[in-house]
């Protein structure tokens, strides 16, 4: 694979060299072959250690390694949300189940087993354990209890779990696509989606050490559920053990229209009993003192209404309410813990149960936050109906913090990171410039280079979100790469249009000023040329949270110290001595940009947990890393030298056309000889033509005074020029001259030539200070049409070609400093934020650190004897990719869709804090590193919540 790169790149170095005429001139382009090169073989000697360390430890050590991490993980997670829902305070409701009607399960002799499975929460296990296929659906009505029963089953089975039995993990079936996905597919997705860091869930999935406990069938959209039972039957094996829990009514539909789950026994949550009930809300209300001093409380008169009219309207409701485990929990939340009365629920209002469960759940959030020191519970409530309402149009159950940019309006969630850095970039490249009088014109570009980034970026993203919604294909790298290019060709013509038609020497440094249009055109294509860099760097997929890793963590606090030094010093000193007073203003920005940056890296990096990583999984790391730097040398090939291929031909012909059309300045009257040739003078009395072996010359009509002194002339008399050239100084000998002069410039050649009234010609323009008038200096310096093409393709190929090596090499070291968040420390959803933010954090300071000491190599080593431009173009393109993967990371996007929903008013500032007060709160759940609302009917009344959709 490194020999096939390696081929690749040398021969794009030579095709380049070819192309620009020059192939004893490609210094600049090897010296970056070979930093590729070596970054590829470091890659490769990786990867052959890191095959040596794995091989120490057997496949089945690692399988019951990865299975253990796996049950402390899901433990640990289902205590928590048993706690948070308060299912041990003091008891859960023990919800009973008995057999579903024979017709929804399949033939008794496929199942087998005891004919009567009648039994209570506490014994799900046994019961299950009683089904010789080990595989049971439970059926119940919504708001039985079937996620708890579910829930029950996992911690029993992981409380009683053996070294070598199964896993149960808990995967909510809402957002499962069974006419997309295989079942395998889908659960290994929803491992690394649950669990950041879990890219071994097929390994485990394919040794048979998961149980899937599959909540919700119902949750599927109602086409697709006979569709997934299909595929279980189909792809499951005979022995493979399954929990599948459904609402009644939509299974009955499911086997009705499609077919049974194989081998699976099928039971049915039975209501609560209203003596069961009254016991529990007795237990746990709080206690009042009666008339006579005994222990009553406030639910004791609603129960015993209960009880002695039982035919009442409004008792029956609440009595067919209350067989809900989450009613139960409903009403305890609302008038357990506050101060509000139970016998509210006897109230005419509330003789229609549908009124009645509804008023139940709308009271809970508010009584969840009923003690918030900072959040109104109406303001909760309204915040969280916004969530549900997005989680229903997603068709999902997951509230997954990198997803919330779902939450953006189209355009913004197309490029929001983007405009918010660019502005960003905008402003502090004209505050810095503005202490040397530019700060218009670096707007002006810095504006011009993000809307590029912007263009490119839409054109290279590849918005992979899953939603249920049908997704159009994905263009392949290919097709991108080619819409890049076309992207960029208006940008060259632009360029080649208002630039001007000297050669490559001066595309950059003489070329239209930064502030015009040309300039400007410059800046679009640099920002065009981010989007394959970033394509490489992986910041164009859908943002997934990352962790810094044992190598990352290291340079990171590294980075720390040299960036305090370079920014909060150097750079000030340096800008000091250069510019004294007039850069006192530049001076006092980057002391501050020092200071916040050694303060943002102190707190980001200080206390980082850092996984610590097996000899396995770091040689397992080694090898994506080198894959990383080979598929990324690929792709950044391709793009980057369609885009500079692109840029540079659309410039080079545009430029070739401008030439080839102007054969003398505009105003010049044309001449022509009697032997056909053609000759041109202007107004001010110079005369223009062109000699049959390209050269061209400028003459003057009459005669004008020059003064050669020494080696060099100089126009004027000698009494007017002597004093100034030092005429009878050190010997210096003056000639005076009279007489017409001529400039002569070969358009194969940079350099033009002065002859002299006395027959001397000067080569070396450093030898004569004779002004031409503006445009004739720029008729005579104007390159050949095939010379223009040919450097600007050229100067295309380079920047592409480079910013390609650049980017991947970066790319390929990264990934040995940032890895995926590791499971067994994704504790929460804020412990993934905190680690990505580390991690993008850490890792666009070394993007931009690494990117600038290339460079600066190149630039230093000898280097510069070759158009500097080329590395100027690397630069502008390469600076603003550090802060770019920091925006376009998982925590970036969210930082832009909480500036965007708070300033709309749909989201608290402090989301995340929120957020995790819910899941404290019982009002979420959480789920590894995604929360989800406590229950489905929660999640369905916040979303039609009509006074929260009004507020919206």
């Amino acid at each position: 694979m490194a020999s096939g790169a390696a081929v690749l790149v040398t021969g794009v170095v030579f095709l380049v060299a070819d192309r620009n005429g020059d192939l004893g001139k490609t210094e600049p382009l090897t010296a970056v072959l070979g930093f590729g090169l070596s970054m590829t073989g470091l890659a490769m000697s990786l990867l052959r250690e890191g095959t040596t360390e794995d091989g120490r430890r057997s496949p089945q050590e690692r399988i019951d390694r990865l299975t253990g991490q796996l049950a402390a993980v899901v433990q640990e997670q289902w205590q928590a949300e048993w706690r948070l829902r308060r299912l041990q305070d003091p008891a859960p409701l023990q919800v009973g189940w008995a057999l579903a009607d024979p017709w929804l399960s399949d033939h008794r002799e496929n199942i087998g087993g005891p004919e009567d499975l009648s039994a209570r929460l506490e014994q799900i296990t046994e019961a299950f354990a009683q089904v010789p296929s080990r595989r049971l659906v439970v059926l119940g009505e919504p708001g039985s209890g079937k996620t708890v029963l579910a829930v029950r089953f996992t911690l029993d089975l992981l409380e009683h779990r053996q070294p070598q039995d199964a896993v149960p993990v808990l995967f909510p079936l809402s957002n499962w696509l069974p006419d997309h996905q295989s079942l395998q597919e889908w659960m290994t997705a929803s491992l690394t989606a649950t669990y950041p860091g879990a890219t071994w869930g097929r390994e485990l999935l394919t040794a048979g050490r998961i149980l899937p406990v599959l909540d919700g069938l119902d949750e599927i959209p109602a086409p697709m559920q006979a569709h997934a039972i299909q595929r279980l039957n189909a792809e499951l094996d005979a022995d493979a053990p399954v929990l599948l829990t459904c609402r009644t009514h939509e299974y009955a539909d499911v086997v009705e229209h499609g077919d049974v789950f194989t081998a699976a026994a099928v039971v049915e949550l039975q209501p609560l009993p209203i003596e069961d009930v009254s016991a529990y809300l007795r237990r746990t209300a709080r206690p009042t003192r009666g008339a006579n001093g005994q222990r009553t409380t406030r639910w004791d008169p609603v129960l015993d209404r209960l009880r002695s009219h039982p035919d009442e309207p409004a008792a029956r409701a609440l009595r067919q309410a209350l067989t809900s485990p989450l009613m139960v929990a409903m009403a305890r939340a609302a008038y357990d813990d506050t101060e509000e009365d139970p016998a509210e629920l006897l109230a005419p209002r509330f003789h229609d149960v549908a009124v009645l469960e509804q008023h139940l759940l709308d009271a809970f959030v508010p009584a969840a936050f009923r003690d918030a020191p900072s959040v109104n519970g109406e303001h909760a409530r309204r915040w969280l109906g916004f969530l549900a309402r997005h989680l229903q149009h997603q068709q999902t159950r997951d509230l997954a913090w990198w997803h919330l940019r779902l939450l953006l309006p189209w355009p913004l969630r197309q490029l929001a990171p983007i405009p918010l850095l660019g502005g960003v970039t905008v402003v502090a490249s004209a505050e810095i410039a503005a202490g040397f009088g530019h700060a218009a014109v670096a707007a002006e570009v810095m504006g011009a280079s993000v809307a590029g980034g912007r263009i490119g970026y839409l054109v290279l993203s590849q918005d992979t979100t899953r939603t249920t919604a049908p997704r159009r294909p994905r263009r392949r790298p290919v097709a991108r790469a080619m819409m890049l290019a076309a992207v960029a060709v208006p940008a060259g013509v632009l360029a080649g249009t208002v630039g001007n038609l000297l050669t490559s020497e001066y595309l950059l440094s003489d070329g239209p000023s930064w502030s015009g249009p040309g300039g400007l055109a410059y800046a679009v294509a640099a920002g065009l040329a981010v989007a394959p860099v970033l394509a490489v760097l992986g910041a164009t997929r859908d943002p997934f949270p990352a962790a810094l890793s044992r190598r990352g963590a290291a340079v990171g606090l590294l980075l720390l110290r040299v960036l305090t030094v370079v920014v909060g010093v150097l750079l000030p000193a340096a800008a000091f001595l250069a510019f004294g007073e007039s850069g006192a203003r530049t001076l006092l920005v980057l002391i501050a940009a020092g200071v916040v940056v050694g303060l943002l890296m102190v707190r980001l990096l200080w206390k980082v947990r850092v996984p610590t990583q097996g000899r396995g999984q770091a040689a397992r790391r080694n090898r994506q890393a080198g894959r990383a730097l080979v598929q990324g040398m690929a792709y950044g090939l391709l793009a980057g030298i369609c885009l500079g291929a692109a840029f540079g031909l659309a410039q080079g012909t545009t430029l070739a056309a401008r030439a080839s059309l102007r054969e003398f300045p505009a105003g010049a009257v044309l001449h022509e000889r009697p032997d056909g040739t053609r000759y041109a003078t202007t107004a001010d009395g110079w005369l223009l033509g062109r000699l049959p072996n390209g050269v061209k010359y400028a003459r003057t009509r009459g005669p004008v005074h020059v003064v050669v002194a020494g080696d060099s002339a100089t126009p004027g008399t000698l009494a007017e020029v002597s004093e100034a050239v030092g005429c009878g100084r050190y010997r210096l000998r003056c000639t005076s001259l009279f007489g017409p002069i001529e400039f002569d410039k070969d358009m194969h050649d940079q350099y033009s030539s002065l002859k002299l009234p006395s027959g001397a010609v000067l080569k070396d323009s450093s030898d004569y200070d004779f002004p031409l008038p503006p445009r004739i200096e720029d008729w005579i310096y104007t390159a050949a049409p095939e010379q223009l093409f040919t450097e600007s393709s050229a100067f295309g190929l380079q920047v592409g070609y480079g910013l390609a090596v650049i980017s991947s090499a970066a790319a390929g070291l990264l990934y040995l400093l940032v890895s995926p968040a590791d499971t067994a420390r994704t504790s929460s959803p804020l412990a993934s934020l905190r680690a990505d933010r580390a991690a993008v954090i850490a890792r666009g300071f070394s993007l931009t650190v690494l990117g600038s000491g290339i460079l600066l190599v190149l630039i230093t080593g000898d280097l510069l004897a070759e158009p500097y431009q080329y590395y100027l173009a690397l630069w502008l393109v390469w600076a603003p990719v550090g802060p770019l993967t920091i925006g376009l990371s998982a925590w970036g996007w969210l930082l832009t869709t909480r500036l965007w929903l708070y300033a709309a008013g749909r989201l608290p500032w402090r989301l995340m804090a929120f957020l995790d007060d819910a899941h404290r709160r019982g009002v979420l759940r959480q789920a590894g590193a995604v929360y989800q609302f406590r229950h489905a009917r929660l999640q369905e009344q916040l979303a039609a919540d009509p006074l929260g959709s009004a507020r919206d």
